[in-house]
Parts: C-alpha cells; sequence; structure tokens
C-alpha cells in the first residue's frame, strides 16, 4: 500500500508505485492477478507463466480413486481458472465420467459431453470468488481416466502482446474471444489497415481458442520500414498495451567527460499503456544533461514498463557497455524517494483489479529470480545523495519499499547485475506528476544530475 491511503490506487497506476515501510497487515496475494492465459503455449506445450502440477506424478498416471493436488503459492485465489489434461479410456454408457473441484466450484465431466475418447483432452474449473487450497479430482467408479497435468491461471484476461519490447521477429496479439483488435499505431501512424492485408492474404494469422484470439505476424512484415524504435500502441475495449520495437541494441553512447566514470541512467515510458502524459522519470533522464557534470560520461535509457523486459534490457547494456554505475528512477508518489531494499517478489495484490505493466501482463505472488536471495540492498551512496539533493532545496525521504512493481523488478536485477561486477547500483524514486513544464523538466533534471555527481564523488 502505498504512501497515501487516498491516492494510493492511482500512484500505484505509474510506472511504480512506492509502498510506506510498514507493511500491509492483510494477505498481499489476496487475489490472484492475470498473467498470461491459456491459448499461449511455451516449448513444453503449457500456457507461459501458468502454475503446472505434474498429475500424473501426484496422482498416478491412472486414476485409481479421487486424488487431491495442493495449489502453489501465488495461485490459490480467485477468479481463478484451473484446466485439467485427461484422457477417458472407458466409462458407463451414460452419467458422470469425471467431476473436478475448486473451492466451491466444480466442473464435471459427462458422458453427453464427452467430444473425444482415447486422447488428450481438457476440463477446466473456474472459481469465480475466493480462495482454494487444493483441486479436487473425482473419477467415476466405472471410468478409466489417465491425467497429465494441471495448469492454473486467472479466468480474466485482457488484451496482451507478446514477446514484449526489445529486437523481436515477430508480435503476437492475444484479444479476449468476442473482442478485436480495434487500433493498432506505430510511432502515431494507424497500422490497422495493414495487418488486416496481411490476414486477408495469410501472411499473418488468427487463431482462436475457447478463451481468446491469437494473431500472428512478422514484425518486418507489419512494419517494414521502421526506424530504430518503434512506439506500437494496440486497443482492444477497453484494454491497451504498447510496447517498443528495437531494430538493434540500444548503443552505448556515452556523453560528457570521456575519460570520465561510466554511469547509465535509466527512466521509464508513460504508464498506463493509455496514458495521456509523460512519465517524470523518463523525462526527467532525457532533459538531463551530462556536460552539467564533472568527471563523469553518462548513457541514458528509457526503458518499457514491463516485468521482465525492463529488468533484462539494463542487464543486457551493463553487460554490453560496462558502466561503473547504474542509477534508475521510476515514478512514484509525492517525494523523492530513496530507495534502499529491492525484493525478490513481483506482486500487485495490493492494487484493486490488479496493475498490468504497459502489453498487458500482471503478476501476482511470483519471484523475479527464483535462486536469488529474497532482498538486495541497494550500493548507491544514499546518505551523500541525500545531502547533495537537499543542497539545492529538495526534500528526499529514505525508502525501504519500492513496491512490488516493475520499479522493484529493476532494482533488483540492477543491484544484483552490479554486485556481481564489483559496481554500484541502485534506484530512486521521483514525485508523481502530469505537468512537463520547461520549469518541471528543468527541476527533475537537476535532480537527476545531482544524484549522479553525489554518487561520482562519494565511491
Amino acid at each position: 500500500m502505498p504512501r497515501s491511503v487516498v491516492t494510493s490506487l492511482l500512484l500505484c497506476a505509474s510506472a511504480c508505485a512506492t509502498t510506506p515501510i510498514t507493511e500491509p497487515a492483510s494477505d498481499p496475494n489476496a487475489g490472484l492477478l492475470r498473467d498470461f492465459l491459456d491459448g499461449k503455449f511455451d516449448a513444453a506445450g503449457h500456457p507461459i507463466n501458468a502454475k503446472v502440477i505434474d498429475a500424473a506424478t501426484a496422482c498416478g498416471s491412472t486414476l485409481g480413486g479421487a486424488c487431491e493436488l495442493a495449489l502453489p503459492e501465488g495461485a490459490r485465489s480467485g477468479p481463478l481458472m484451473a484446466n485439467l489434461r485427461l484422457r477417458v479410456r472407458g466409462h458407463a454408457s451414460h452419467g458422470t465420467i469425471a467431476t473436478l473441484r475448486l473451492g466451491d466450484a466444480r466442473e464435471t465431466l459427462t458422458v453427453a459431453r464427452l467430444r473425444v475418447e482415447n486422447d488428450w483432452t481438457d476440463l477446466p474449473v473456474t472459481l469465480a470468488s475466493g480462495s482454494a487450497q487444493t483441486l479436487r479430482i473425482e473419477p467415476a467408479a466405472s471410468a478409466t481416466i489417465d491425467v497429465d497435468y494441471v495448469e492454473v491461471f486467472p479466468a480474466r484476461f485482457g488484451l496482451v502482446i507478446d514477446p514484449g519490447s526489445g529486437v523481436i521477429d515477430h508480435l503476437t496479439f492475444e484479444v479476449p474471444l468476442n473482442h478485436k483488435l480495434e487500433a493498432l499505431t506505430a510511432d502515431g501512424m494507424d497500422i490497422l489497415p495493414r495487418l488486416d492485408d496481411l490476414l486477408a492474404s495469410g501472411a499473418a494469422t488468427r487463431t482462436t481458442t475457447e478463451l481468446r484470439t491469437l494473431i500472428d505476424v512478422g514484425a518486418s512484415d507489419l512494419l517494414p520500414a521502421r526506424g530504430d524504435v518503434t512506439e506500437l500502441r494496440a486497443r482492444s475495449g477497453n484494454d491497451n498495451a504498447r510496447l517498443q520495437l528495437r531494430s538493434a541494441p540500444a548503443a552505448c553512447g556515452f556523453e560528457g567527460d570521456p575519460s570520465g566514470t561510466k554511469v547509465l541512467v535509466t527512466g521509464f515510458q508513460p504508464f498506463p499503456a493509455a496514458g495521456t502524459h509523460e512519465n517524470v522519470s523518463g523525462a526527467a533522464v532525457t532533459a538531463m544533461n551530462p556536460a552539467h557534470l564533472r568527471d563523469a560520461q553518462v548513457m541514458r535509457l528509457v526503458l518499457p514498463v514491463e516485468y521482465d523486459r525492463a529488468a533484462a534490457a539494463i542487464a543486457e547494456v551493463i553487460e554490453r557497455c560496462a558502466p561503473a554505475i547504474v542509477i534508475s528512477f521510476g515514478q512514484g508518489g509525492g517525494d523523492i524517494a530513496l530507495e534502499h531494499t529491492a525484493y525478490n517478489l513481483q506482486d500487485t495484490g495490493e492494487i484493486s483489479g490488479g496493475a498490468p505493466d504497459n502489453r498487458g501482463v500482471i503478476r501476482a505472488a511470483q519471484p523475479i529470480d527464483a535462486v536469488a536471495p529474497a532482498e538486495r540492498s541497494t550500493l548507491l551512496p544514499i546518505d551523500a545523495i541525500k545531502s547533495a539533493l537537499e543542497a539545492i532545496g529538495e526534500a528526499p525521504q529514505h525508502s525501504t519499499d519500492p513496491g512490488r512493481y516493475i520499479c522493484n523488478n529493476v532494482m533488483f536485477v540492477d543491484v544484483g547485475t552490479m554486485a556481481a561486477r564489483g559496481g554500484r547500483g541502485g534506484f530512486i524514486h521521483l514525485p508523481f506528476t502530469t505537468e512537463f513544464d520547461d520549469a518541471v523538466r528543468a527541476r527533475f533534471a537537476r535532480v537527476v544530475e545531482t544524484a549522479i555527481q553525489a554518487t561520482v564523488d562519494n565511491p
């Protein structure tokens, strides 16, 4: 929950929202939020990022009776869907074959509903609300049933663009069933007619599943003459998504003193995907002037507001461009917040309805790195930065909680990557604003410059 109870939900819908030092008493995972849903598969045939339970190992490949499967952490609250992959090899002439129970919800496979025998099929059950610790599979006494796995994922679904920002060869637009892609632009230019032409010619494909429509298209087919960075935006109903298409990785363009310390500074694109104003962090990083600094050369990077892609972009640039310092900036609450700690958790459960990233993904109760520590501490000279900012008239505050959204992701990866290289990294939240006149840009550019200078001066 952010710093102000009144503004919490609004500020969490920025590039990332800062939460107070005191953790909320309620369960932060209450309400499983939308992630990737069934219909888009990884190399093993499972929905990307779904929770997958090996039912064959837990229950035996052929059911000998009822079997209960414990649901994994982060996949226990509704609206929730569980899909059992099963094969029916024998059954009575009529009546029930199997029942699937999820909390108070249940779904029954009957002989009349069975579409295929001796072949793998799906039996989904939806928990409209509440929570469930287990999934129970109950075969009829006369039925012979093989089970493979259970996929657990949120029942709600909105527009998602995959695979996300970066140098990519193809795009997949996932649209809820009975909806359509209503708007598609590249750098403000309408390219929906181009997509329609590609679909009509067979150069792009449309696939409809029980849950959604998938539109697959080559990035070069859709945008044959795009520039180095293209801003792609899409809309379906009330859902919006956006991402950055790059023709090549970001250049290692350091500006300033060529013999100075290499510093990477990052900000974010506008958020939410349908946002009409800039993100203060992106505006500040863009406006700062490396020529104002001593003994420093600076590379600036504006990141997509995407869970994995933002952090991955920074890690890639660190490895390739070798900065000695990384300072990432994000859009937060009402103060400049100097973040002390990042957490190995992705979760927007504190926000009613969840907060999708810019391409439509919502994460709940998922680790950033399953083998990394639970926390990482900043490597920046926070006290020196605070004093330097106070000297220019700012009132920065210490913070031990950068939220569990994209900013936290970026800080966690910043610190971990730089620690492994013997460098320094950390994160600073800038105050939320929707106004970007010259004075505002100059103020936050100076904040960025001051934080950089204080870090360079205090090794």
